[in-house]
């Protein structure tokens, strides 16, 4: 009878915990669930704030003044106009048949602006989610004679975007190289301002070492992917040939950098047989006239991106360049 008594209380007490362990978990469940709708609320909140972003299109208004209100548009945008040049140094590059050739493909090109700045609003917002630091600079698009190598000049408040090197126009570009002109279109503004503002989050390393600078090209590809979508292929450039020969031999040019020692290289020269935007990688090897450039850059987010799963972006940002190497578990399939 004791043992019968006993069997039921043993019996009750358990029924008792289960409710207790039932309440509990329903309490834990409902503040996941709370927890979860307001992290969701706050990045809906966030990112339906959308940024007025407007252009200011200062090349319309260059080309387009008198040359009697040239001293008001100095005056108004002085950083653009170096004190070395006299006024009728202005009004002569103003009337130059090359210079308003350009223009007049500039308006053509960009005489609807709007999806582009839709698409630079996004990035904006999205930045300033993971950001809150982040301020969106003002956006002045000028013409600066095709000098290429300045489309974009980024002055932290201000970002001087030059048109006239994204009209993807074969004749006003025949001189340029061909795998630099080729991003010269109007799609690569938003890879270009993309690729600025990540740069601005990710900290240039400190060593020379090949593989810091693989992991440092990582970190700014993998953070534009995150604040604008745009895949590795497309920033780089590739064509759907140079895409599919990279993911095929992305193995063998792991396996070419671990066999040559190169990753603790300080060889200035690697920057630009893997790094630089060039007709294609330097291997030293018949593949060589196959391959796409920058493959440095590609094999780096590859590494970037296998140590970034159940990370969040200010861990990969804010890690040092050799430990995410060693932590990454990088090994490529093809």
């Amino acid at each position: 009878m004791f043992s019968f008594k006993k069997n039921i209380i043993q019996i009750q007490c358990q029924i008792k915990s289960f409710k207790i362990q039932s309440k509990i978990f329903v309490i834990l469940i409902s503040l996941f669930f709370v927890s979860c709708d307001f992290e969701n609320n706050k990045k809906n909140n966030v990112l339906k704030k959308t940024y007025d972003v407007k252009f200011d299109r200062f090349e319309k208004k260059f080309f387009q003044s008198n040359d009697d209100s040239l001293d008001i548009l100095i005056e108004n945008y002085p950083y653009l106009f170096p004190r070395q040049y006299q006024i009728s140094d202005w009004i002569a590059i103003k009337k130059d048949s090359t210079r308003k050739k350009i223009f007049k493909k500039s308006l053509d090109v960009f005489k609807d602006i709007e999806s582009i700045e839709s698409e630079i609003e996004r990035i904006f917002n999205k930045t300033k989610f993971y950001f809150s630091d982040f301020i969106p600079p003002k956006i002045i698009s000028i013409n600066n004679g095709i000098d290429y190598k300045y489309k974009i000049v980024d002055s932290d408040s201000l970002i001087l975007l030059s048109l006239d090197c994204y009209l993807g126009d074969y004749l006003l570009y025949k001189n340029i190289p061909n795998h630099i002109s080729s991003q010269m279109k109007p799609d690569f503004i938003k890879n270009d301002l993309t690729e600025l503002i990540s740069s601005r989050y990710v900290g240039v390393p400190i060593d020379r070492k090949f593989v810091s600078k693989l992991i440092y090209h990582g970190k700014i590809i993998y953070l534009m992917n995150l604040i604008s979508d745009i895949p590795v292929n497309q920033f780089l450039g590739y064509n759907k040939e140079q895409t599919k020969w990279i993911e095929n031999n992305e193995k063998n040019v792991w396996k070419y950098f671990i066999e040559n020692d190169l990753l603790f290289s300080t060889k200035s020269s690697l920057d630009y047989r893997f790094l630089a935007n060039a007709p294609f990688s330097k291997f030293g090897l018949s593949i060589d006239y196959e391959s796409p450039p920058m493959v440095g850059k590609w094999i780096g987010y590859q590494i970037v991106k296998s140590f970034a799963k159940n990370k969040n972006i200010f861990e990969i940002l804010s890690m040092d360049n050799y430990k995410l190497y060693l932590n990454s578990n990088y090994k490529p399939i093809k």
